[in-house]
């Protein structure tokens, strides 16, 4: 599936893809692992044409990054800084990495596409630009919403638990993203994540999640969980995001037999 909305960016025209950069609706959630794939080999594979280096005031100083397969023209954001655990005031791209790793292990589709790539001789992480999105922070500002039977509600308490999983807390809700024309929820940003804190974020709460989600916090096991993410995390931040999920999983099971299955399930 393909928007053919074009974007004249630079001077370049860019064809906004789905998934990753349009986004699809909130029913899709899920549904397109074969899309995530298809713009994984696109990000890994596709020439850059030009990498724009002073764009961003943030503290991982990421670079925007043009690529064309010939086919199509899109936009990616690369993150090179690597300053793991236990330096001080840690910040990674290995981070983002494992973030989108634990998304696909999930069946979330809450982080776009986002894979490890050298840019100009730095290694990085280079991850699908989100087109047509804005920030939750400023659609709460503008006071924008959605139309009926669009639940944002559902997607935000899915952000909220994985922000926990990831011990990712929002320092405000600019790192939520919403694609106003389907209503696709993004959650961006975790090159400081992965803490080894065994606590619950009261500043990212949740008290419901999908039946799929549930059952996939029951299914995936601790080994296959330390293998997924061992190429990005050490060790003690892995052994503490097991120990948060047994708190996710304590908490939803603990919800479900105070208020019922059908009120914490969806």
């Amino acid at each position: 599936m393909r928007n053919k909305k074009t974007l004249g960016i630079g001077g370049t025209v860019l064809i906004a893809l789905s998934l990753c950069l349009t986004g699809l609706g909130p029913q899709a959630r899920g549904q397109d692992a074969a899309a995530a794939v298809a713009h994984e080999e696109m990000l890994r594979t596709a020439p850059i044409i030009t990498v724009a280096k002073n764009e961003s005031t943030g503290r991982t100083n990421s670079w925007k990054v043009y690529l064309n397969d010939g086919e199509k023209a899109f936009r990616a954001i690369f993150k090179y800084i690597h300053r793991p655990r236990p330096r001080p005031l840690p910040s990674s791209y290995q981070y983002e990495l494992a973030a989108y790793a634990l998304n696909k292990l999930y069946g979330l589709d809450l982080v776009p596409a986002t894979i490890e790539r050298e840019v100009d001789g730095l290694k990085g992480s280079l991850q699908c630009f989100c087109e047509g999105v804005m920030s939750e922070a400023s659609r709460l500002r503008k006071k924008i919403t959605p139309p009926e039977g669009i639940n944002l509600e559902d997607a935000f308490a899915e952000v909220g638990l994985f922000e926990n999983l990831t011990n990712n807390p929002r320092e405000d809700a600019s790192d939520i993203l919403v694609n106003t024309s389907d209503w696709k929820v993004w959650r961006v940003d975790f090159s400081e994540a992965f803490a080894p804190d065994t606590v619950r974020l009261t500043a990212s709460p949740f008290a419901r999640c999908s039946r799929k989600l549930y059952a996939k916090l029951l299914e995936v096991s601790d080994e296959t969980l330390r293998n997924t993410l061992q190429p990005n995390l050490n060790s003690e931040e892995i052994e503490a995001l097991l120990v948060r999920k047994k708190l996710i999983v304590d908490w939803l099971g603990a919800l479900i037999r105070d208020k019922g299955e059908s009120a914490v399930l969806f």
